[in-house]
C-alpha cells in the first residue's frame, strides 16, 4: 500500500521534527495507516489529526457536497487500498462502504449486520428522506410540539430503539484492513472486502461476546458501547458494567466488572496498554498485560472517585449519562511531560474538568482541597455546563477544549436524545459556548485560556485539531443553518467559516466526531447521511 506507507513516513518525519511542539500519542501499529482509522482519531482519544485542514471559508452550495443516505453515523472511518481511499460507515442498520478516491463519493455496498437483515430492509433511503422532510417542515414553521412529535415519530418509522441505535457508534480498522464494530447489544462483527476497492465489505466473523461470559456475569451486561485496540492488537470493548478484551477472532480473553457502576462511554488506551474507563462514579485505569486485564496496583492499575450528582439527577436535566459523559482523553506523551487522563465530572454545582495522574503520583504531591482523591492532579469548574459534558475533551499539547452540552430546555423525557437534537437552537434554547483550559506542568494546575460564547453545541460534536496548521475545527449553528468554523488553537481567534448549503437538517452532525479526508475535505456523519464537503481545495 504505497499511500499508507507514504502516510506513515510523513508522520514519522513530522513527529521527529516537531516532537516538542506536537505532543501527540504514538501511532498504534495495529491500527490502519490512515488519518482516521479509529474513532476519536487515535487510541488515546484526543481528537487530534495530522491532516492539513482547510483554511479559507465559504458559503457551501449543494454542488459542494456529496452524500450517502443512512440512519445515523457518529463518524465514518477510512482506509487506503493502494492509491484509493475507502470510507466505512458503521451505523445502526449495518455497514456502508464508499469509494472516496480523488473527488469521488460513490456507494460500493450497504450490508446488514448478521441476523439483522429484516430490519435493514425496512429502513430504506426513501423512508429516511421522508422522515427528514417531515422534520424540516416543522423546524421551518417553528412549531415546537409538532416538531417534538415528528422527532418522536422517527423512533417508530426508522426502527430506532436500544437494540438498534448503539450499533456501530464506535469502530476501528486494523493494519490488515479488517473493520471491527459492535451491533445488536452484545455482538462484535469483523468485516473485510479483501482489500479490493470494488468488492463489498462483508462480515467474515461475528460473535456474541456477552454470551462467552459466565451466565451470572452476562446477566448484568445490557450492551456494548465502546471499542478500542491495544498496542499488541487485541480488541478491547466497554460494556455496561464491564470492560472486555477479545482477540481478533472475537474470542473473549479476559474481562473486569464494575458492579453498581454505569459504564456509558468508550475507552482510551495508552502505548503501554493502560486501559482507561470512566464509570458513573469512578475513573479506572486497567492494564492489559498481554494475557490478562489487570486491576492490580503492582501492574500500574488504579481507581479514583470523582464528583457526581445523585443517581438519576443528571438525566432529569437532559444529560445522557449518570456521571461523566466523556470518553477519557489522554494528555502528555513525551518523556518529560506530565501524563494525565482528562474527563468531565458530574459536580452538582456545575461540571468540572478533572485530570488524573496516569502513572505514579509525583512524590510530594499533596491532595488538593475539594478533590475526591490524591490521584486527581487538578480539577477546574466548567461554568458554562450545569450537567456533565457529553462531547469528549479535545487534548493537544497541554491544552484541553470542552464544549457546553447542557440543554437549557431539554425534551420532556429523560434520555430522549433525538428531540434535543432537533428542538435545541430551533424552538428551544441550545447549549452554547466552549472553553479552553491550559495545564501548567510546573504548577500542577489548570487555568482558563480562551472561550467563545457564540457556539451552538446542539450536535454534541467534539472539535478536532490539525497539527499541520494549528487550527481547531468546530461545529455550530446560526439561524437554523449548520456551519463549521476554524479557530486558532493558541488564541481562539476565528479564522474561517463554512456555512452549509441551506437550513435543512440533512446537514446536522449530531453525536458525531469531526473528521477530514486527507485532502482536507470535511467527512461528517449525523442523522440521515454521511457527507463529503468540498473544502480541501480552499487552503
Amino acid at each position: 500500500m504505497i499511500r499508507a506507507w507514504f502516510y506513515l513516513l510523513c508522520l514519522a518525519v513530522a513527529a521527529s521534527a516537531q516532537a516538542a511542539a506536537t505532543n501527540v500519542p504514538a501511532a498504534n501499529p495495529w491500527v490502519a495507516g490512515s488519518a482516521y482509522a479509529i474513532s476519536h482519531h487515535n487510541s488515546a482519544q484526543t481528537d487530534v489529526t495530522p491532516v492539513d485542514g482547510p483554511t479559507r471559508g465559504k458559503q457551501l452550495t449543494p454542488a459542494d457536497v456529496k452524500t450517502v443516505t443512512l440512519l445515523w453515523c457518529s463518524a465514518p472511518l477510512y482506509k487506503h487500498i493502494g492509491e484509493d481511499t475507502v470510507v466505512i460507515a458503521s451505523n445502526p442498520m449495518g455497514l456502508i462502504k464508499v469509494r472516496a478516491t480523488g473527488e469521488d463519493f460513490e456507494l460500493i455496498s450497504n450490508v446488514p449486520y448478521p441476523g439483522r437483515e429484516e430490519v435493514h430492509a425496512q429502513v430504506t433511503d426513501d423512508k429516511i428522506m421522508a422522515v427528514m422532510a417531515d422534520i424540516d417542515a416543522k423546524r421551518r414553521q417553528k412549531q415546537d410540539w409538532r416538531l417534538l412529535f415528528n422527532s418522536w415519530l422517527m423512533y417508530y418509522k426508522l426502527n430506532i430503539n436500544m437494540r438498534t441505535m448503539p450499533s456501530g457508534a464506535y469502530a476501528v480498522i486494523d493494519k490488515d484492513g479488517y473493520h471491527y464494530t459492535f451491533y445488536d447489544l452484545h455482538h462484535l462483527v469483523k468485516s473485510f472486502d479483501g482489500n479490493a476497492v470494488a468488492q463489498p465489505l462483508l462480515p467474515v466473523k461475528h460473535a456474541n461476546v456477552v454470551s462467552q461470559l459466565p451466565p451470572e456475569v452476562a446477566a448484568g451486561i445490557d450492551k456494548i458501547l465502546g471499542i478500542n485496540m491495544t498496542y499488541d492488537g487485541h480488541i478491547v470493548v466497554a460494556a455496561t458494567g464491564a470492560v472486555i478484551v477479545v482477540d481478533r477472532d472475537l474470542r473473549v480473553i479476559d474481562y473486569q466488572l464494575f458492579p453498581g457502576e454505569h459504564v456509558e462511554n468508550s475507552i482510551a488506551v495508552d502505548e503501554d496498554n493502560g486501559v482507561y474507563v470512566v464509570t458513573s462514579v469512578n475513573m479506572h485505569k486497567l492494564v492489559w498485560t498481554g494475557t490478562e486485564l489487570s486491576r492490580a496496583t503492582a501492574a500500574g492499575a488504579w481507581s479514583s472517585p470523582y464528583d457526581a450528582m445523585p443517581e438519576g439527577e443528571a438525566l432529569k436535566m437532559g444529560a445522557a449519562s449518570h456521571g461523566s459523559g466523556t470518553t477519557p482523553s489522554l494528555l502528555g506523551f513525551g518523556d518529560d511531560e506530565d501524563k494525565l487522563v482528562v474527563i468531565s465530572d458530574g459536580n452538582p454545582d456545575n461540571a468540572q474538568i478533572v485530570a488524573f495522574w496516569r502513572d505514579d503520583i509525583p512524590a510530594g504531591f499533596e491532595q488538593k482541597p475539594g478533590t475526591r482523591s490524591r490521584r486527581i492532579a487538578d480539577q477546574i469548574p466548567f461554568k458554562l455546563s450545569k450537567t456533565t459534558v457529553e462531547a469528549s475533551p479535545v487534548v493537544y499539547g497541554n491544552g484541553v477544549l470542552v464544549v457546553n452540552s447542557t440543554y437549557p430546555e431539554p425534551g420532556p423525557i429523560s434520555m430522549d436524545l433525538i428531540s434535543n437534537a432537533f428542538l435545541a437552537g430551533t424552538t428551544r434554547a441550545a447549549p452554547m459556548g466552549i472553553q479552553k483550559y491550559e495545564w501548567l506542568p510546573r504548577e500542577d494546575r489548570f487555568i482558563e485560556s480562551w472561550s467563545i460564547a457564540a457556539v451552538d453545541n446542539t450536535d454534541l460534536m467534539p472539535p478536532a485539531v490539525s497539527t499541520r496548521n494549528g487550527l481547531v475545527y468546530l461545529a455550530s449553528k446560526r439561524n437554523d443553518t449548520y456551519e463549521y468554523f476554524a479557530a486558532d488553537w493558541e488564541s481562539g481567534e476565528r479564522k474561517a467559516t463554512w456555512i452549509f448549503p441551506d437550513d435543512s437538517v440533512l446537514w446536522n452532525n449530531w453525536g458525531g466526531i469531526t473528521v477530514f479526508l486527507e485532502d482536507g475535505d470535511f467527512l461528517l456523519g449525523g442523522f440521515f447521511a454521511i457527507k463529503r464537503y468540498d473544502t480541501g481545495n480552499l487552503r
